[in-house]
């Protein structure tokens, strides 16, 4: 099995076509995908008809994730993710465009998720936003922020590009901690594979990625940064194929493999 773990819903507009999307999924060799809301606009009054339009689409298809895109600064953000849970999203995505991921009202919510049991996605790494000034609330470290919130399980999407050795050592921060305290009292950090990265720097990242002694085999998975809308079976492809054949001369288990590409994120939903 292979799950594509971060694929986006486009703006609300004309209703994106299921069928032409699985079709396309399955040409690129997924046989599901965690799937985003339109993002927040800087009216929510409306945020319900984002979250219809991603239960509306992902309903009835078991491998097709519904995941909340949550602004956690707007005032009624806690309404938001209630009324996201209780019509089904398995989890929430939030961007740092303007807040920090220390943002109290980013800790408040990341708790909500913990008590709830479910998985927050972050982007990380720079932002290509346009003229908005985002880098610097998605450098790795901000994230360290989350550790203290128990029971977290939080993922960092595109090993955040151009900063991934400071995302790794941030993951040896986290990891280090739990096998120190393995009572579960701190927040679990996911490592989310989707480029991000330029091939040329792939397989340097990896490298270092995989070379520490992190047990970052059970925690990272891979999604294509794709929309439903339009997605690439040929791009998907092209990096599936370029990742394998890096964890091949890697030495990485097939195992292992099968795991960054549904184990691992299968176990992110669930806990």
């Amino acid at each position: 099995m292979r799950i594509d773990a971060h694929v986006h819903m486009g703006m609300m507009g004309e209703k994106p076509d299921r069928e032409e999307f699985l079709k396309r999924l399955k040409e690129a060799g997924m046989d599901g995908a965690a799937v985003f809301s339109p993002s927040p606009s800087g009216n929510e009054k409306d945020y319900w008809k984002r979250l219809e339009r991603v239960i509306g689409f992902t309903k009835g298809e078991e491998l097709l994730f519904p995941f909340f895109f949550l602004d956690p600064t707007q005032e009624d953000a806690h309404s938001q993710m209630e009324d996201a849970l209780e019509a089904g999203v398995k989890g929430f995505k939030i961007i740092c465009t303007h807040f920090y991921p220390s943002d109290p009202k980013v800790l408040e919510a990341c708790r909500w998720a913990a008590e709830k049991g479910v998985p927050v996605m972050f982007h990380s790494g720079i932002l290509y936003d346009g003229i908005n000034v985002s880098g610097k609330y998605n450098r790795p470290c901000e994230f360290e922020a989350l550790l203290s919130v128990e029971k977290l399980r939080f993922s960092m999407a595109h090993v955040s590009w151009p900063w991934t050795d400071e995302c790794i050592a941030v993951y040896g921060k986290f990891d280090s901690y739990k096998k120190r305290e393995p009572s579960g009292k701190a927040a679990s950090l996911y490592l989310d594979l989707t480029p991000g990265t330029p091939f040329t720097y792939r397989e340097g990242m990896l490298t270092h990625l995989l070379g520490n002694d992190f047990q970052v085999e059970d925690t990272m998975f891979w999604g294509s940064d794709n929309s439903v809308e339009n997605y690439r079976p040929d791009y998907v492809k092209k990096w599936v194929e370029k990742d394998c054949e890096i964890y091949h001369r890697l030495g990485l288990s097939e195992e292992a493999v099968n795991k960054v590409y549904s184990g691992n994120y299968l176990q992110f939903l669930k806990g």
